[in-house]
């Protein structure tokens, strides 16, 4: 990938999480926050029938890593909200996030670096 094409994919990340990935503080949970964000973009771009199968597989994961009720709910919210608003900036987007770092630079900057696949993967399973 050049980097102008990186910076693309990485703007149009933190433009659907963002605020998602701020909420937290270390480099560890920020780089759950982005993998959680690109989850919910890869679950985004299937078509609608593939797309409950692959969010139903994620959130069955998830729920058995969470193993708390409350966190749980606080989970489906923001996959939910994070689904909903990949769709809403980019809905002609489909391209699939395959790699997304994080650095921190300190408690309020980081940097993040991500890729799209190479091809149109909307008709791929969810890498997760």
């Amino acid at each position: 990938m050049n980097s102008n094409s990186e910076k693309k994919v990485s703007q149009m990340i933190l433009d659907v999480a963002g605020q998602f990935i701020l909420m937290v503080e270390s480099e560890e949970e920020r780089q759950t926050h982005l993998d959680i964000a690109c989850a919910a973009w890869n679950i985004s771009i299937l078509p609608k029938d593939k797309r409950d199968k692959e969010y139903k597989k994620y959130f069955k994961k998830m729920k058995r890593l969470l193993n708390d009720s409350q966190l749980i709910k606080y989970f489906e919210e923001d996959l939910n909200g994070l689904i909903d608003a990949k769709i809403d900036l980019f809905p002609n987007e489909t391209k699939q996030i395959v790699s997304a770092i994080i650095e921190n630079i300190n408690s309020k900057q980081y940097r993040v670096t991500a890729a799209f696949a190479r091809e149109d993967t909307a008709n791929m399973s969810v890498k997760m």
